[in-house]
């Protein structure tokens, strides 16, 4: 199931007898040995496609050609690899005031290390189990940060206090059960591991207060589909399974999780469940709690499970899905039973301007609460995210195109009344077998959108909105190189209060930024991700030249505080929504619970982990 081949019990043994012959191993899944005497290690690359110090694939990013045009690399991304964005390198050098002359490159490798700190008694006890160790430091650094931009900008920059002292592959829940019997034994620091696709920083090891032993535990090896019932809907696998590769099976027997696809080629079905990471589902799955049936969390205390029937909806009893969100800070989650959906086979984008962001949002709240459409997917971006959705526009420029351009643009100011600087974008994914009904979905959601003076426009403006969000980690290590950095952040409001949050929000940004010299005035721009009855969760992507400044990562630090309490006193609230709460919004997340419901979370913690085995403490 993974993306990443698991090695065979015959082919661990081959790689053992060669090394004991000295025989040199020319599979890349196996690159290094390293001993810790008396014993042996062996080094299992399951990143081995990914960068070590940026988001994503090896042969994935942007560069400029000798024209100045940005064009990315690859040819994993239909509607993105091997493509030139003709439009992007003006509007980054207009925006940001990026020089091409001005380079600022990253560090090949991080020179220096901290030998690991190996509790023997650890190692020697899990020794016979059979489970695949690593001290190498290729393995024990991957496994020591996320994609944050701080965890990034490190990489390119710095060094790391603390990385994991090992890193371990279990391929059962019995491995993991002993793995965590074996650390609470012998007083072993331990950090559950899902992908590493988190950007809150959950992943980065305590500095000063940790002097124990702490290993990473790696469930990508536990991938198999245990069991699929077409009858009951659901699927039962192993939490390792990368949700991509679970999407991609389910596909052939004409079934879905129902979670947006572009998010999955990363994450593992384990860490989406224990990070409570919504932006991962599609409309038509509902909350996470609810696309998830039953699931088991090996903790110090046992092992948490449905006892007897796995496969129903719990319906008695207090919901022990509270354990959702926790990122580990309780237990390793083995296995999950989630709902499944048919698939449609017709999908369609619906992209609407209109005149403001407050007319798009109007829109999408009839489209939440009067439930006319059935819809899978709404997005809304502010002015700024026009802008960018516009400069990732890979038409080639021509006479007639340009022509064109002149003459769209003139329609919708003089026509349509729709002015640039103001209007934002509107789009609704709609799924479906028949074609014929989502045409007739297509023009009840065009009915309403001219309610609110919306204008329908192409459908391939849709679909790239929607795969521009998702690439924005690309092109975030890409400014990285010219001195520009950027960031996201995210929420949630009711209705009514959007608008106010956005805009204070927004000001604090700048009026930080502005405290802090920066140059030209910072990017900032607004996405609606997804709509609720009551509300909407918000992501802000902000960015900024930082040729200038001394200490680039403590100015993104400040800004992300201040705009953090601001959601607060905006009477909004920081989000699960995209990867998590972690140590980024931790302090924000526990100013914004009674005290009561601390000392439950504290209470759950010290019943379930007395002796904090997991010591990744974001949120307790």
């Amino acid at each position: 199931m993974s993306g990443h081949d698991p090695l065979t019990a015959s082919r661990r043994l081959d790689i053992l007898l060669k090394h004991l012959n000295n025989e040199e191993d020319t599979n890349n899944n196996s690159k290094e040995w390293r001993t810790l005497s008396p014993s042996q290690c062996l080094t299992v690359c399951t990143n081995r496609d990914r960068k070590w110090n940026g988001y994503g694939y090896k042969d994935t990013f942007f560069k400029f050609d000798e024209r100045g045009t940005a064009f990315s690399t690859g040819n994993r991304y239909p509607n993105f690899s091997s493509k030139e964005f003709h439009e992007l390198r003006p509007w980054l050098e207009q925006t940001l005031r990026i020089n091409l002359k001005t380079v600022c490159p990253a560090q090949p490798s991080i020179i220096e290390l901290a030998s690991p700190n190996v509790n023997h008694e650890f190692y020697d006890a899990i020794k016979p189990q059979g489970i695949m160790i690593s001290f190498a430091e290729q393995d024990r650094l991957s496994h020591g940060h996320g994609i944050s931009t701080a965890e990034i900008y490190k990489l390119r920059h710095g060094n790391f206090a603390r990385i994991p002292d090992a890193v371990i592959w279990p391929e059962t829940h019995e491995q993991v059960v002993a793995v965590v019997q074996a650390a609470l034994k012998f007083n072993v620091g331990c950090i559950p591991y899902g992908s590493g696709s988190n950007d809150v920083d959950a992943l980065e090891c305590p500095e000063e207060i940790e002097k124990r032993m702490i290993i990473s535990l790696d469930l990508r090896q536990m991938n198999r589909i245990l069991s699929l019932s077409k009858e009951n809907m659901y699927v039962i696998v192993e939490a390792g399974t990368v949700a991509q590769d679970l999407e991609k099976e389910l596909r052939k027997w004409g079934f879905t999780l129902g979670w947006d696809a572009e998010m999955l080629e990363f994450c593992t079905v384990g860490g989406i469940a224990s990070l409570r990471s919504d932006d991962i589902k599609r409309n038509m799955s509902g909350d996470l709690e609810h696309s998830v049936i039953n699931f088991k969390m090996v903790t110090p205390a046992g092992t948490i499970q449905r006892n007897y029937i796995n496969t129903s909806p719990i319906s008695s009893g207090p919901n022990f899905q509270i354990l959702f969100g926790t990122e580990g800070t309780l237990g390793v989650i083995t296995e999950l039973t989630l709902k499944i959906h048919f698939f449609a086979s017709q999908h369609l984008y619906v992209p609407i301007y209109f005149p403001s962001f407050h007319n798009g949002l109007l829109f999408l709240r009839e489209i939440a609460q009067k439930k006319i459409i059935k819809f899978s997917g709404a997005r809304l971006v502010d002015e700024p995210g026009l802008q960018l959705v516009h400069a990732f526009n890979t038409t080639t420029p021509t006479v007639r195109s340009i022509f064109s351009e002149v003459i769209k643009k003139y329609y919708l100011k003089k026509m349509k009344k729709l002015e640039a600087g103001k209007m934002c974008l509107a789009a609704i994914l709609i799924d479906g077998d028949d074609i014929v009904k989502l045409k007739v979905c297509e023009k009840k959601i065009g009915e309403i959108g001219k309610k609110y003076g919306g204008v329908i426009a192409g459908s391939d403006l849709g679909e790239r909105m929607y795969f521009v969000s998702k690439r924005l980690p690309y092109l975030r290590d890409f400014l990285l190189d010219y001195y520009a950095i950027s960031d996201r952040l995210d929420a949630t409001a009711s209705w009514t209060n959007v608008e106010v949050l956005v805009e204070r929000v927004k000001e604090t940004i700048t009026n930080t930024c502005k405290a802090q010299n920066i140059r030209p005035r910072p990017y900032i721009g607004v996405r609606i991700d997804h709509i609720y009855d009551i509300g909407a969760s918000i992501t802000f992507t902000y960015g900024f030249n930082c040729r200038n400044l001394g200490d680039p990562l403590s100015v993104l630090k400040l800004i992300e505080q201040v705009a953090l309490i601001e959601i607060l006193r905006s009477n909004g609230s920081v989000t699960h929504n995209t990867s998590g709460i972690g140590k980024r919004k931790k302090e924000t997340f526990r100013e914004s619970l009674s005290e009561p419901v601390v000392k439950v979370l504290k209470s759950i913690k010290k019943t379930l982990d007395p002796t904090n085995i997991f010591c990744n403490q974001n949120l307790m």
